[in-house]
């Protein structure tokens, strides 16, 4: 059994450094491209990063204390939150839409070098390993658990913006439905 181990952690390791090649690439030509946005496309991420956590967590016999989940969780929040401001969430024709600036490209790649440098330079305890997992997962779901609020203030603002407004016979202008007059040009509303 203890023989195993390694081949199992090797081929675990080989088969997320596909994903992660693969990401990568996926990542640099979709990054600025407008998506459609759906629940599932914001939750996936949450769940494949509980997975990749539960099963290091599995193979790496460390339990950290409640200190380094708090630190390291909070830290990783906090970067999450801030990664999704360079997200846009916006409503075109009905559909909840969302698109990335560069700054997304930005804190992605300072995030993995940092975490990358962390553990080249500590030559990958345990410790450090978990500590900066915890903080990852942590980031992924602060970061779509804040695009996830903006996804549904969005997407309740669709029905809103049909029935609360009316479009002015004479300049185009949007105005709201109880109004008699247009804002913009002064006509009377018919």
């Amino acid at each position: 059994m203890a023989a195993v181990i390694p081949i199992i952690m090797k081929i675990i390791s080989i088969v997320f450094l596909i994903v992660f090649i693969l990401s990568v690439i996926f990542l640099i030509f979709t990054f600025r491209k407008p998506k459609k946005m759906s629940l599932v496309s914001l939750i996936l991420p949450i769940v494949i990063s509980l997975i990749t956590f539960t099963v290091f967590s599995f193979f790496i016999y460390y339990k950290p204390s409640i200190l380094v989940l708090v630190l390291m969780g909070s830290a990783g929040l906090f970067i999450g939150i801030i990664w999704s401001q360079s997200t846009r969430v916006y409503v075109e024709s009905g559909t909840v839409m969302s698109r990335n600036s560069i700054w997304y490209l930005v804190v992605w790649g300072a995030v993995f070098a940092l975490t990358q440098l962390i553990s080249i330079v500590t030559k990958r305890p345990p410790s450090i390993i978990m500590a900066l997992l915890i903080m990852s997962t942590a980031s992924i779901i602060g970061m779509n658990g804040r695009i996830m609020q903006r996804y549904f203030s969005a997407r309740s603002s669709i029905g809103l913006t049909e029935v609360s407004s009316q479009t002015c016979n004479h300049c185009g202008a949007t105005v709201g439905r109880e109004s008699a007059f247009c804002n913009k040009c002064g006509n009377k509303l018919q």
